[in-house]
């Protein structure tokens, strides 16, 4: 019977039956007057608990935006279409109760299609709705508008700054300002900035093994890059020995970038890539703010500073073990996919589990040289308890010294995945 990675079919179980007696009431007898005096409480200070806030609100919880009308990059609609010029509101919905105040003081739009700051907005904030609502009685035709929420000034009632990146963190002014982008009638979507910093689509190759030594390394953008930046100085390639790796140009466009190495790599090497993110710049149409230009690279809006981002690859042609499993009423059977050094397969490196715990066994090991592999049978020291799982660990090796790959990306011995279950 062959089993899968994930988990073993139940070869035996046995079911008890567990007697849950519900524990014993008591009533508790309250005098009426402390009930009444309790009722007629009023929670005046916003700091108090509230139970009728809804969850996700509170000084503990950073306020974001919830929703926008119009939505981003969509039309502000005229609501007096009768009316010479566009009339119309945006609104903007909050997940938490809102300082009156601060959030109304927050809020600026600008015209990106021109550059300047919008005025004669009326900007008022409904605390029960905890909805802003900015309405304008002539909003410019053939343009494209950014509002931005400070989060310097915009704060919960509990004084919690905005999170307008909506990444958990407080990053502060203008990082976490809250953003979102409209057109009006004579423009289009395209003719919005954007409100989001560029991100890494993917590199090439990234977590893998190679054998080619001339392998190019690319790097795909989720955005249109300023290709002056896509330059050799923003970017590295270094062997495990510390040895840096020459690159060369290969292809250049405004969403990607390709480079060769310019002699051949060595095999049994990692190579690390390094992208310097601080000198990557993306491309937007003009009065984009400038901090949306700077490389996302852990993919939660826009920070002061951003994580330096490398990936990295192996050159080699030996390939790692691998390792199947098949279970049998009396023993569990590993199959390897090379010749394995038997020292290294131990009962700390192999092991079964069942509902119970570990499962302690025995173990027999046997080379089959003719067929390249190395097969270990686990024999059980006790009954088994429901379900059944294997593990390997990484620590194991080959006959030439390769640790497992217990992830399948061909690279073996990587300590947060090549543990094999």
């Amino acid at each position: 019977m062959r089993m899968t990675n994930d988990e073993f079919r139940m070869t035996s179980s046995r079911k008890r039956a567990t007697d849950v007696r519900g524990p014993s009431r008591r009533v508790i007898l309250v005098p009426l007057l402390v009930l009444a005096i309790l009722g007629c409480r009023k929670l005046d200070n916003p700091l108090n608990p509230d139970t009728n806030l809804p969850l996700g609100t509170g000084a503990g919880n950073l306020p974001t935006v919830a929703q926008t009308e119009p939505a981003y990059r969509d039309e502000l609609a005229d609501d007096e279409p009768e009316t010479t010029g566009i009339q119309a509101t945006v609104v903007v919905a909050f997940s938490d109760y809102m300082d009156p105040d601060s959030v109304v003081k927050s809020a600026k739009v600008t015209n990106t299609s021109t550059g300047q700051v919008v005025t004669g907005l009326d900007v008022s904030y409904d605390a029960d709705a905890r909805r802003l609502y900015i309405r304008h009685l002539a909003w410019t035709a053939n343009s494209a508008f950014l509002l931005t929420l400070s989060s310097s000034l915009a704060r919960n009632r509990w004084g919690t700054s905005l999170d307008g990146n909506g990444n958990g963190k407080a990053d502060g002014s203008p990082y976490d300002d809250a953003l979102t982008t409209f057109y009006t009638q004579g423009s289009s979507a395209n003719s919005c900035v954007p409100t989001r910093p560029p991100t890494i689509d993917y590199v090439d190759p990234d977590t893998v093994r190679m054998a080619d030594t001339l392998i190019a390394v690319a790097v795909w953008f989720t955005s249109e890059m300023d290709t002056t930046t896509l330059v050799l100085s923003n970017f590295k390639l270094v062997r495990d020995d510390g040895a840096p790796v020459i690159l060369t140009p290969f292809s250049v466009s405004p969403y990607h970038v390709t480079f060769m190495p310019a002699a051949g790599l060595s095999y049994g090497h990692r190579y690390t890539f390094t992208i310097l993110e601080s000198t990557v710049k993306g491309k937007a149409p003009a009065n984009t703010p400038a901090y949306l230009l700077n490389l996302d690279t852990d993919y939660d809006g826009p920070e002061a500073a951003e994580p330096t981002l490398t990936s990295y690859f192996l050159c080699d042609t030996v390939a790692p073990p691998e390792v199947e499993a098949w279970d049998y009423a009396d023993r569990v059977e590993f199959n390897f996919t090379v010749l394995m050094d038997t020292a290294t397969l131990t009962p700390e490196n192999v092991r079964v589990f069942d509902d119970l715990g570990y499962v302690p066994g025995s173990l027999v090991l046997t080379n089959d040289a003719p067929g390249n592999y190395t097969r270990v049978y686990y024999y059980f020291s006790r009954p088994l308890e429901g379900r059944l799982r294997a593990f390997v660990s990484r620590a194991v090796k080959s006959l030439v010294g390769v640790q497992l790959d217990g992830s399948g990306n061909g690279i073996g011995g990587e300590p947060w995945d090549d543990h094999w279950w």
